[in-house]
């Protein structure tokens, strides 16, 4: 009786949303390349690196690790420490909503995909002690209704942009949220049929994030049984449709025989390796196997990537370029550091997150991302502040392709749209706006709206606090 109720249930739900055949976004694996509505990703790229020798990025799948797209805590004990700074307050679909908005830009500098978790992943990057309650799981693996319909908004977004989402189910010291382990092979079957009865194509599995870590509370999530799982998911269907599955390890790991054998695509992590070459020999170790068979490598969580701290994202000695050169897909794991903690610009996994490319960091990994694969970017913007109000306010709009049609630009303070203009001035002066908004302490940012080939694009200056305390002072920018 429960399996016909689960299967009218999904059935149900198949009628209510859109078949595969409606949408827009189709991932598919053929041998070590992955192919988008019908055609190898990054078709016809080739990398040339400053010295003319070529690399092959066609196939590849370049992404970044943006885990705490659809985050909440259920925890009212520990809730409040992911306040935004602007608001003083948690909000879930904020956080979605910034996600969402910020995404066709990433887009735009060539990220085809992204990791998704559905139990999240540390929200300060790296945790001993979880605390916190962010599983889209019931104890019983059934679906949380709240998480799912962000994650359902955020999969809709990228299925309008042609962009892939890795959708992780379980994450070390959230996956204690399950009972035992037939509540973990349920949350399995749960997920999988909800992707499957939504019609996405754009979705490809990874069952957890890290099994190699000692803290799963399941065996089952463990690397010796994980494969399990792997096949668990491969094999249920819908219409004739299955999804691809993999899972990871944790950094610097070979994945063993049993994960590879069964994987549509193997999954690296490349966390702690501070010598590139290190990666190579990792890739090139999977590809000896004897059960390897011809499917992609993609690296999708690095957090420092380069050799030396200094030397940032040059062409030489960091792990993204090596595993360009290696051929295999990378993906950056960007989080703020202990002594960035109150720096909010920072990271894309520390809750709360700035979503923008709203960094140093941030950019310039997208604009090495976008030089490797071809891609245009987006213009950066900027915001130079006057020493009180009734002085102009100027920005500075630099970079990104020249073809692109300007919708609006906004000033935002404290996540209240302040100020409109659909010219693009140069400068706005700050008696034109309300000045009670400005006067106490507050934080705000530009907003540029744009749109190219018909696709409208955000991109936002870096939040700022406190240009203004209460009419004096430099800008105190993160």
């Amino acid at each position: 009786m429960r399996n016909q109720i689960i299967f009218l249930a999904l059935l149900m739900i198949a009628f209510n949303h859109p078949a595969a055949s409606e949408r827009k976004t189709e991932v598919v694996i053929k041998g070590e390349k992955f192919y988008i509505n019908g055609s190898p990703t990054y078709e016809g790229i080739t990398w040339t690196t400053s010295y003319g020798v070529e690399y092959p990025v066609e196939g590849l799948l370049m992404n970044a690790r943006l885990v705490q797209g659809m985050f909440d805590d259920l925890n009212e004990k520990t809730r409040g420490q992911w306040a935004y700074p602007d608001t003083g307050e948690w909000d879930p679909d904020r956080n979605t909503r910034e996600f969402t908005r910020a995404m066709a830009s990433w887009r735009e500098h060539g990220l085809l995909a992204f990791t998704l978790n559905l139990q999240g992943g540390c929200p300060y990057g790296y945790c001993r002690a979880f605390p916190w309650d962010n599983s889209s799981f019931s104890p019983d693996g059934s679906l949380r209704e709240a998480f799912m319909q962000r994650a359902e908004r955020i999969i809709d977004r990228a299925d309008e942009l042609g962009m892939v989402v890795m959708l992780g189910l379980f994450y070390f010291g959230e996956d204690g949220t399950l009972k035992d382990e037939e509540a973990v092979r349920q949350a399995v079957r749960n997920a999988v049929n909800w992707v499957l009865a939504k019609g996405y194509t754009n979705v490809i599995i990874e069952i957890n994030n890290e099994c190699s870590v000692r803290a799963y509370d399941h065996d089952i999530l463990r690397c010796h049984r994980v494969h399990e799982l792997i096949s668990l998911a491969r094999d249920i269907k819908a219409d004739g449709r299955s999804l691809y599955v993999s899972t990871s390890l944790a950094g610097g790991q070979v994945p063993p025989d049993n994960i590879v054998e069964v994987s549509d695509y193997v999954l690296i992590h490349g966390n702690g390796v501070q010598d590139p070459d290190r990666i190579t020999e990792i890739s090139a170790e999977i590809r000896k196997k004897d059960v390897y068979r011809p499917v992609p490598l993609v690296n999708n969580e690095d957090d420092i990537p380069w050799r030396n701290t200094d030397q940032g994202w040059g062409e030489e000695g960091n792990n993204f370029v090596t595993s360009v050169k290696s051929f295999t897909g990378w993906g950056y794991f960007d989080f703020r550091l202990p002594a960035e903690r109150n720096d909010y610009n920072l990271g894309f996994q520390s809750v709360p997150v700035n979503w923008q490319i709203s960094s140093v960091r941030k950019r310039d990994f997208f604009g090495l991302l976008a030089d490797i694969t071809g891609s245009p970017g987006t213009p950066a913007i900027d915001i130079d502040f006057p020493g009180r109000p009734g002085e102009k306010i100027h920005f500075r709009i630099e970079g990104g392709p020249s073809d692109i049609e300007i919708d609006k630009l906004e000033l935002i303070a404290n996540n209240k749209v302040v100020a409109v203009s659909d010219q693009v001035p140069e400068e706005f002066r700050v008696d034109e706006i309300d000045c009670k908004i400005l006067a106490g302490e507050h934080w705000i940012k530009a907003r540029l709206t744009y749109f190219r080939d018909g696709r409208e694009i955000i991109v936002e200056s870096p939040y700022y606090q406190n240009p203004w305390w209460p009419y004096g002072g430099s800008p105190q920018g993160n």
